[in-house]
């Protein structure tokens, strides 16, 4: 797929199918601010509270930053994916792909829905094509992702999608404040997995 043209637009068949139709991209430089201005609205600030993923009252300022997308797509391991409305102009949401091969695996993360439109399915919709993109196009067997502990209703709702908790914990990183800063003590993450492909 190319990085500039969008796929042609697939329909959901989540349990609640969405009402219009997505298209999706993979991020180039040229995204990176509309990217960051999304990933902030969805995580932190007072637009972040329109939706549930907000992260306001744990972490301050940044949740990303157009430098850090930067070094993001620099480094071919990754992917961005950019998700669309009907027209290409309306940016919905986005998802984060790193490519893990030794592990046969994939990290997810920076998943993220307007705040004004969660609540429709975008999100299912996203963690779908995402695990199909890293099993189809790197042939990856797990799909890994970091939720914050202090959040178990984020913990809950992945669990529900088939992600297992796998007993690591790893702490809030300090000292880039391009990722945020932590407003309460002792923040840390807890590691999720899912197998996204089975032997046949």
């Amino acid at each position: 797929m190319s990085s500039s043209t969008p796929s042609a637009l697939i329909q959901s068949d989540t349990e609640e199918p969405l009402k219009s139709l997505l298209s999706y991209r993979t991020a180039t430089l040229a995204d990176c601010e509309a990217v960051s201005t999304l990933v902030n609205s969805g995580y932190r600030g007072e637009s972040s509270r329109q939706g549930w993923t907000t992260e306001e009252a744990l972490v301050g300022g940044l949740r990303t930053h157009p430098s850090k997308l930067i070094d993001i797509i620099n480094d071919k391991i990754n992917v961005i994916l950019l998700f669309f409305e009907e027209s290409e102009n309306v940016l919905v949401g986005c998802v984060h792909l790193r490519h893990e091969p030794v592990e046969r695996s994939a990290s997810l993360g920076m998943l993220t829905v307007r705040p004004d439109l969660q609540g429709r399915g975008y999100g299912k919709f996203i963690l779908s094509i995402a695990e199909n993109y890293v099993r189809d196009t790197w042939d990856v067997a797990f799909v890994k992702m970091a939720a914050i502990m202090q959040r178990p209703e984020l913990v809950a709702y992945y669990n529900r999608r088939g992600y297992i908790d796998t007993g690591r914990r790893e702490p809030f990183p300090k000292g880039d404040e391009r990722s945020g800063i932590p407003k309460v003590q002792d923040l840390e993450f807890c590691i999720l997995k899912k197998c996204v492909k089975f032997s046949q």
